[in-house]
């Protein structure tokens, strides 16, 4: 059983580590984008209705990825008062709680409630009010899905990494 939950531990931090490798990515092409997109507007006076819209796409994919890699990590936001007061194994059982009883429901809620939203924009075809701007308006509403995909798969990671290590720790003492 501990043999599968390392398994199933390791899958879910290459997925997670996946997330922020999109991330990175679209982070690194936005960054190139606004460079362009500023380069040509101040230096050419030309500007492209459709690359501002595309940063707006980029930051959706960047952030969205991000959650999760930041959950990793250990650098997400969350109130260290009382967590810092806690020994080891006291931060253990709070990561494993926070993320089956925090994380994990928060996550497959509002997946469950941005799904039907993203549909709908695929399915009317959504598509920017401005006629030179992007088809694909679906795609930073999907990101929204996508994104807490990753966070529960990263919240059940978690839940596992933290669950073993606290058997670990008793099974240690008995």
């Amino acid at each position: 059983m501990l043999r599968l939950c390392t398994w199933l531990e390791r899958v879910l931090e290459r997925i997670t580590g996946f997330a922020g490798f999109i991330g990175c990515t679209s982070m690194l092409i936005m960054i190139a984008l606004i460079f362009g997109n500023m380069l040509s507007r101040y230096a050419f006076g030309l500007g492209a209705v459709w690359a501002q819209e595309l940063e707006w796409y980029l930051l959706s994919v960047m952030a969205m990825m991000g959650i999760a890699y930041a959950m990793k990590f250990d650098d997400h936001v969350r109130v260290d008062i009382l967590s810092s007061r806690f020994s080891p194994v006291g931060m253990m059982w709070l990561n494993l709680i926070a993320a089956l009883l925090v994380a994990l429901p928060c996550a497959l809620l509002i997946i469950h409630y941005s799904l039907p939203f993203a549909e709908t924009s695929f399915i009317r075809g959504e598509r920017s009010p401005n006629s030179s701007g992007l088809p694909w308006r679906w795609i930073p509403k999907a990101m929204v899905v996508v994104g807490f995909v990753f966070v529960a798969s990263e919240s059940l990671r978690q839940a596992l990494e933290n669950g073993r290590r606290l058997v670990q720790h008793y099974a240690g003492r008995v």
